[in-house]
């Protein structure tokens, strides 16, 4: 309860801290720059991300291997029609003679009625086209990744950026007071020249914190593929809002023992296994390779194939067309049976390929599955202890405060030298940015847990019976 106290207590700061810019923000609004939300930055993506759009193609193109497997099962017919000139008529062992002088035309149909190869083909096929599509799955959990992070160290930017100013103001405040001071003679001039080089320096400081933000900016903008040079105002993300399991104060509190936090890893785990389509990817590549494996072993079964044809004399002339003449038409229907008696060993050898190609997948499966087991254990431990930093360095903020306070006073007071106070005041500086670090690393650790898992809340209709189904789960 104390550690979710505090955690939004920070979110507080924060928003005191970002209360700076909401004047600003609200004029940018005004002046038609737009609004985003994390939300909407990440869809923006998922639909315009050039390498996602990329992939996507490459997905459609792959659908239509399917489609060619499918057509060797399916009727051939093709049409035709020749002129002729010989020196005499010809003879052919179809149609007995042939004028001098022809023109015919003729259609053919050809089906292949049954071959085991082509017919486990295809069920291959669907399965290797399932394995891609799940491909194509983790491509976008890596884009709703990438937009997420961008997105939030574009926050995290900004939000340092605010406090590199209030340290300025700081600093501004304390210039003007000495300055005053050293008016009056209480103080020596060096006294004011210390001020305005730790102005100079805070001001340094937020040349480089901006130049920062520019380039988080380009890459939120890129992610999106949007103009580099775009401006929107961020919604904020909040752990209320966006924190999934952390969201609930039943599952923070309880989390606070190991034992607990080890069972609710374990539940993340059950829920990410389950999710996966780098595992869904390697099933179906297993069942295709089944499917490739049964039929090698079929290679005896024979093949059968079905074909019809006629031809009809369009015109015919010279010596022979009295014989045939103009109008004769021809038809011919058949049954092809192929049947492989000795192939050389290919067959066998091809099986036993297939075998070993079978179990190698499957060895893969389980150790991806392990993998991904330690992946989200090993993220999620992290995601637990961020969280649990944000209340520790929000106790940090609130101490350099009272001590900046203390310090400052007695400064005024002639009681405390100038690198007493620019300590505390630095020591202050140091504790807000590390503020805003560990509410946004703890913001990207979970995004990265959401990742590993294959599950975005935000994008899930049932994310909220998880947490209550969690919560129950720890309270057994």
């Amino acid at each position: 309860m104390e550690t979710r106290s505090r955690a939004l207590a920070c979110q507080v700061a924060l928003a005191v801290a970002l209360a700076a810019g909401a004047e600003q923000s609200s004029a940018l609004a005004q002046s038609g720059r737009c609004e985003l939300t994390w939300v909407e930055a990440i869809e923006q993506a998922l639909e315009a991300n050039q390498a996602l759009v990329a992939a996507r193609q490459s997905l459609d193109a792959q659908h239509k291997d399917v489609a060619i497997a499918r057509s060797k099962m399916l009727p051939a017919i093709g049409v035709g029609s020749q002129a002729q000139i010989s020196e005499g008529p010809t003879f052919s062992s179809t149609i007995g003679l042939i004028p001098e002088r022809t023109i015919n035309a003729a259609a053919t149909l050809s089906w292949t009625l049954y071959d085991h190869a082509d017919i486990d083909a295809l069920g291959s096929q669907k399965h290797l086209y399932e394995s891609q599509r799940q491909s194509y799955e983790v491509n976008r959990l890596n884009t709703t990744a990438s937009a997420a992070q961008s997105y939030l160290n574009l926050l995290l930017q900004q939000a340092l950026v605010l406090v590199q100013e209030l340290n300025l103001d700081l600093t501004g405040e304390s210039l003007e007071v000495t300055s005053a001071q050293e008016a009056a003679g209480a103080v020596p001039y060096r006294e004011v020249l210390r001020w305005e080089s730790q102005r100079f320096a805070d001001r340094q400081s937020i040349a480089t914190q901006q130049g920062d933000l520019l380039a988080s900016r380009f890459a939120l903008n890129q992610v999106r593929n949007r103009p580099a040079e775009e401006v929107c105002t961020l919604e904020e993300v909040t752990v209320d809002e966006h924190g999934f399991l952390f969201s609930s104060e039943a599952v923070t509190d309880a989390i606070a023992d190991e034992s607990k936090a080890a069972i609710a890893r374990d539940y993340l785990v059950e829920l990410g296994l389950a999710q996966s389509p780098t595992l869904r990817g390697l099933d179906a590549q297993i069942r295709a390779e089944w499917r490739q494996m049964k039929s090698t072993r079929r290679w005896m079964i024979p093949s059968f194939t079905g074909g019809a044809g006629g031809a009809a004399f369009l015109l015919t002339a010279g010596e022979g067309a009295d014989q045939q003449p103009a109008g004769n038409i021809f038809w011919r229907m058949g049954l092809q049976l192929d049947w492989s008696i000795l192939d050389g060993g290919y067959y066998i050898a091809s099986m036993n390929q297939a075998k070993a190609q079978f179990g190698s997948l499957q060895w893969q499966r389980d150790f991806k599955a392990s993998a991904l087991e330690q992946d989200i254990r090993g993220t999620a431990a992290k995601a637990m202890a961020s969280f649990a930093v944000i209340a520790l360095a929000e106790q940090r903020v609130q101490t350099a405060k009272k001590n900046y306070q203390l310090v400052n006073e007695a400064y005024l007071d002639g009681a405390a030298m100038f690198l007493e106070l620019i300590d505390s005041q630095q020591s202050l500086l140091a504790a807000s940015i590390a503020a805003r670090q560990a509410l946004y690393q703890f913001l990207s650790d979970l995004v990265t847990l959401e990742q590993s898992m294959a599950y975005y809340p935000f994008f899930e209709p049932h994310s909220d019976a998880r947490v209550r189904e969690l919560e129950a789960t720890l309270r057994q």
